[in-house]
């Protein structure tokens, strides 16, 4: 026979539900140290599979916040009403040309914060409050984006994001896995200009639009897209990946002062996670065009194996000894063999003779759906790929 719990604080069976909320809201609703904040910046910039941002911008936004005496929270969606409204916020861009510069020069920036700009321009249009901001994907900048314009608004940031990893272009997204609309959105640039699209044909067409504004732009424009209810963005969200961030940035941190093998600590902080290859950097190319950052990144193994990576801003194929090898939607970390530290090809971090190390680890079930290759699979960088093949098949 079972004996119905006594609550003391409180009379009635609903009253006693509401008090386990709160007691659920205490402990997945988290506020961050600004050491956390910074741990957050280091693992991210590793799990982005190299873009995602600027790793500097990421600290500068970092300081900034709590400098100002305030500091990132984030919340799980569990934590919020299945009412409530939430949109993706982040950075769109990446390389450009010469001629491209032109378009802004002698251009006075005009918006200092055009993230927040964003989300009021996109709120009053939709004439609604977004209660938190999803990341638009896990990266060093555009993981903190969130939480410092939630910091800014008094709002919160979702402990989650909308692709696991960075990816090239906001048209490849969970969120268009599950059928929620990229429009209406809204695309602010630091010199004044203010769009809000009302409607596409589709996320393709959104993503163009952005990527232009980018081009004449400087190579950023900020942009708050996707509105969604939370019940909705269940469906979409990646959750818990700020955390896996903080987890792995905290190890490789520790590891670093503790003199330990950051590589073996890298190993066991990635759940799923392979080491595939240990070398050294052999060559390394980058072209800005078209608002992206390519090129190709070739590492050998003492043995003469050799990887090859083509990169869109981010790690999106690879060739082991000219055979086709890991591709996305499928991550793959490179990192300095001696700290642990995640490499950029969007910075100076691919210099000759580098010893590196690459990790793999499968995509979230979302991606390897049939649905999900379609929008993140290689034949979309590849038309003559092939098929996808999950890492069980290639190693």
């Amino acid at each position: 026979m079972t004996h119905p719990h006594t609550c003391f604080c409180c009379s009635g069976e609903q009253k006693h539900k509401n008090l386990h909320i709160i007691i659920k809201l205490r402990m997945t609703r988290k506020e961050l140290t600004k050491q956390e904040a910074l741990d957050i910046v280091t693992g991210a910039k590793i799990l982005a599979c190299g873009g995602g941002g600027s790793e500097k911008k990421a600290i500068d936004n970092v300081n900034k916040t709590y400098d100002n005496g305030k500091n990132f929270t984030i919340v799980d969606l569990s934590d919020l009403k299945d009412d409530d409204n939430i949109c993706i916020i982040g950075m769109v861009g990446g390389g450009i040309t010469d001629e491209d510069r032109k378009f802004i020069e002698n251009r006075e920036i005009i918006d200092t914060e055009p993230m927040v700009t964003a989300v009021k321009e996109l709120e009053s249009f939709l004439n609604i409050e977004f209660r938190g901001f999803v990341a638009t994907e896990l990266g060093p900048n555009n993981s903190i984006i969130p939480m410092m314009v939630a910091a800014e608004m008094d709002k919160v940031a979702i402990n989650g994001d909308c692709c696991g990893r960075s990816k090239p272009k906001i048209s490849i997204s969970t969120t268009r896995v599950t059928d929620i609309a990229i429009a209406p959105f809204s695309i602010v640039s630091q010199y004044g200009d203010i769009q809000l699209v009302k409607k596409t044909v589709d996320d393709v067409r959104g993503e163009l639009l952005a990527r232009t504004a980018s081009r004449l732009s400087g190579g950023s424009v900020s942009v708050a897209r996707c509105p969604m209810t939370v019940k909705k963005g269940k469906e979409a969200i990646i959750p818990d990946t700020y955390n896996l961030a903080l987890t792995v940035g905290k190890n490789i941190r520790k590891a670093k002062e503790e003199g330990s093998n950051t590589i073996e600590i890298l190993h066991k902080s990635i759940s799923g996670s392979r080491l595939i290859f240990e070398g050294i950097l052999t060559s390394f190319s980058r072209i800005e065009q078209g608002g992206f950052t390519s090129g190709e990144i070739v590492m050998e193994t003492v043995g003469g194996k050799k990887l090859k990576v083509w990169y869109q801003n981010e790690y999106l194929l690879s060739w082991l000894d000219k055979n086709q090898f890991i591709t996305c939607p499928d991550g793959l970390y490179i990192v300095d063999s001696k700290t642990g530290y995640g490499l950029s090809p969007w910075e100076e971090d691919f210099q000759k003779g580098r010893e590196v190390a690459v990790f793999a680890r499968d995509a979230p079930v979302i991606w390897r759906s049939e649905k999900g290759l379609t929008i993140f699979g290689p034949e979309v960088f590849a038309e003559n790929w092939g098929t996808y093949k999950s890492i069980d098949e290639l190693i």
